[in-house]
């Protein structure tokens, strides 16, 4: 106890030091705490645009389907399976869809289109599907009509209330022939969604392809999408794992993923270097403190205190004024996260246009996630300790005479 009082007073005999070294510290903490929260709040924001928007975060589908997406593939929609899958925790939502290309025709206009039969309600929970509407109204269970996506419905020039002709091929070769009232346009973020999405109720499409009571893929939804890992295992322990394959998200968009960790990479860089600058800049002020205190040194070492102790009352006080950049720098921080977290950045200009392109919503939520936080905490107190090397090395070496005549 002796040690921490010592060291206690002693940052305090010089308050201009002691604050210029912990401002250094709580600047590095505050700096990576905000740099960290964007950057994992961009990465949060642009997966759960993918997720929501189409994939959900676990699809099952049956073995060889996402090698080979043909409907023949397709498997009966086993009213057990779903049951099984809503019993098991962490799920959300189960959304069973059958999905296929097909030809969409009006008048003089056609064009290729992947079309999903679904359940809206169960759709709706996982996608936000009637929040996209921007003409006519969403789907109804008992309904025939179809949702159609705003830059298709553009090319093909049509409008609520026209009649959409599709044609495909069917399961086990049939012909898929029918016509469909356009009951809703839709509008995805995605170009790539905006360009091709036909939706419809479940039954329709599957008596349209010919595959009674067939779907293509379940859609889950988890309540806690850190624990995917964890809930994919437990789903292929209740399943057969012969008849049904269990993909996440990630596995299932690859390029996604890998735009992502580059992204991640690049921000890992400005960050890296972040520390480097703030290292030195803290190390820096350790040398500046370590030199102002030598005769100091010196004259306690004189009067018979061990180098040993004087090296450990040294190290408590870099603690001390470690831990008081630390919490200030999470102090200031904190706010600041949680603020944004629940008001997102409204991004405009240039930069909006960008996200848009990219599907992605023009906002930028910051992140706020304990695992980070603890995570930056460590660096920086590991950045601490290494500078403590330099005042305990000169401490072990210090020549008393030379030390007394500064």
């Amino acid at each position: 106890m002796n040690y921490f009082k010592l060291a206690w007073r002693n940052i305090w005999r010089n308050k201009r030091r002691t604050l210029l070294t912990a401002a250094s510290i709580f600047m590095a903490v505050f700096l990576a705490l905000l740099v960290r929260s964007i950057q994992t709040g961009w990465f949060d924001n642009l997966v759960n645009v993918v997720i929501q928007s189409y994939t959900g975060h676990i699809q099952i589908h049956k073995n060889g389907y996402w090698d080979d997406k043909d409907i023949n593939n397709s498997m009966y929609c086993n009213d057990s399976l779903l049951r099984v899958l809503q019993s098991v925790d962490n799920i959300r939502n189960v959304v069973p869809r059958l999905e296929y290309f097909a030809l969409s025709s009006f008048k003089q206009q056609t064009k290729g289109v992947l079309l999903i039969g679904t359940d809206p309600v169960k759709e709706d929970n996982l996608t936000h599907l009637s929040r996209k509407i921007i003409q006519g109204k969403y789907l109804q269970n008992t309904q025939h009509g179809i949702l159609v996506a705003q830059k298709l419905a553009s090319y093909l020039e049509i409008k609520t209330g026209d009649t959409l002709v599709l044609i495909g091929q069917g399961f086990h070769g049939v012909s898929a022939v029918g016509k469909f009232p356009v009951q809703g346009i839709l509008h995805f973020p995605s170009p790539q969604l905006d360009n091709q999405m036909i939706y419809m109720n479940l039954p329709t499409a599957q008596e349209f392809f010919g595959a009674d009571n067939r779907i293509t893929t379940v859609s889950l939804m988890l309540n806690n999408p850190d624990h995917i890992n964890q809930t994919v295992t437990l789903i292929r322990s209740v399943i057969n794992n012969d008849r049904y394959e269990v993909m996440r998200w990630d596995e299932m968009l690859v390029e996604v993923m890998q735009q992502l960790k580059a992204k991640t990479a690049g921000g890992n860089i400005i960050i890296a270097i972040l520390y480097m600058i703030v290292g030195f800049g803290i190390f820096g002020t350790v040398i500046m403190m370590t030199n102002e205190r030598i005769k100091e040194f010196g004259v306690v070492v004189s009067v018979g205190m061990q180098k040993t102790r004087l090296a450990i009352i040294v190290l408590v006080e870099m603690i001390f004024i470690g831990l008081t950049g630390i919490i200030s720098g999470i102090a200031v921080s904190l706010p600041i996260m949680l603020y944004y977290k629940v008001n997102p950045i409204h991004l405009t200009g240039n930069m909006a246009k960008t996200f848009i392109n990219y599907g992605i919503e023009p906002l930028m939520p910051l992140a706020f996630k304990p695992a980070f936080i603890l995570g930056n905490v460590i660096i920086v107190l590991i950045i601490v300790s290494l500078t403590c090397v330099y005042p305990v090395r000169k401490i072990f070496k210090l020549n008393v005479v030379e030390a007394l005549r500064k």
